[in-house]
């Protein structure tokens, strides 16, 4: 009977132990899941709440077209983790938050880097949040070759006028040989309407003058690209990855992956072919043409004889192509199909002095 007790205590005292083990192990799960579901509640809450966010990025890899007509870049990003989450909870703005957003010229590439609100009233500075920032990365355009350094433009202000707060910047301007970029400035407690501009010179990197011109692009006639314009619209992307102000600032072109293959470039220039291929990469204009919105200014011939690269071989560009009036040599509008024609018709010299129109400074309110 001893022997059966014995038995029986033993049996007990090992289903006890089984349900206390038990029990520890659900305890446990549940405490790992309720911290989970904290974290996951907490990541929710901060990158739902991250204001504007582009994250920083670097120019990891380029190519030039040996000619010097443009330069190809890939943008590599210094935080993938930080960009991957707050595109999880910002799916709607994720592509064009994390775009590339700057200006450019034939000897400049600029990239600005914003995370913070875009509203004044709850805009914070370094000081009080650590986490916010504004800068740039400058690459200067040398001989086949891009130099690069970086800004911090929170910093920059706050050493020419403790009392200014940065907004946004604009293009980059050429004056007096040097080249330019804008800063918008403003006060804290200032109405919308009063704002400065301060003019950074970009080999120095100090702000050199400040003034309240603003610039403005101005309405100008443009050949008008037929075919084209639907041929670059499937093979490039416009405004996904940026604002309509990146587009006036900015010489470049997004192309799709893949749309490239079977294109002049694949054999003619396969370094830059292979980089455009890749995801986060562009392709900058170092020409007298400027392109906007499929619409091309200044040289359009150097354009379409740059872009005749991105295109099989046999593909005429020059097809439905129309010239307004003002920007032919008798004054008459003429729609062409060849290169012939379009050069019997064309005249540089008014779409260059259009062009040069199209970017001015005024006064706030003019």
């Amino acid at each position: 009977m001893k022997k059966v007790l014995t038995i029986v205590g033993s049996v007990l005292l090992g289903v006890l132990l089984l349900w206390g083990y038990h029990s520890y192990q659900q305890s446990e799960q549940d405490k790992q899941e309720r911290q989970k579901s904290e974290q996951a509640k907490q990541e929710r809450e901060k990158y739902e709440n991250m204001g504007y966010y582009t994250g920083k990025w670097e120019i990891d890899s380029y190519e030039f077209l040996e000619d010097g007509r443009g330069v190809a870049v890939h943008w590599k990003s210094l935080n993938p983790e930080e960009d991957r989450l707050f595109a999880k909870y910002n799916p709607e703005v994720a592509e064009n938050f994390l775009g590339v957003h700057g200006a450019s010229n034939q000897r400049y590439i600029v990239r600005d880097y914003f995370h913070n609100s875009t509203y004044r009233g709850t805009q914070k500075l370094p000081k009080e949040d650590p986490e916010v920032y504004y800068a740039m990365s400058i690459y200067r355009i040398g001989d086949r070759k891009l130099e690069g350094s970086q800004l911090d433009i929170y910093k920059l202000v706050e050493d020419y006028n403790p009392d200014y707060i940065p907004e946004k910047t604009g293009g980059i301007i050429e004056k007096d040989g040097k080249d330019y970029i804008s800063i918008q400035v403003y006060k804290r407690g200032w109405k919308l309407s009063q704002e400065s501009q301060l003019w950074l010179n970009l080999e120095t990197k100090q702000i050199d003058w400040e003034d309240a011109k603003k610039q403005k692009y101005p309405e100008t006639p443009s050949v008008d690209l037929g075919p084209l314009k639907d041929k670059m619209e499937e093979m490039t992307v416009m405004f996904g990855t940026t604002t309509v102000f990146d587009k006036f600032y900015q010489n470049q072109l997004s192309f799709h992956q893949d749309v490239l293959k079977g294109s002049v470039l694949e054999k003619a220039h396969p370094k830059v072919y292979q980089l455009l291929n890749k995801q986060d990469s562009q392709f900058y204009l170092l020409i007298d043409s400027k392109i906007y919105n499929h619409e091309v200014y200044g040289d359009v011939p150097q354009f379409l004889d740059l872009y005749q690269l991105f295109v099989p071989a046999d593909t005429n560009l020059y097809e439905g192509l129309t010239i307004p009036a003002e920007l032919s040599k008798d004054g008459q509008e003429h729609s062409v199909n060849t290169k012939e024609e379009f050069d019997l018709y064309y005249d540089i010299a008014k779409d260059r002095e259009l062009n040069k129109q199209r970017r001015i400074l005024v006064e706030k309110g003019e």
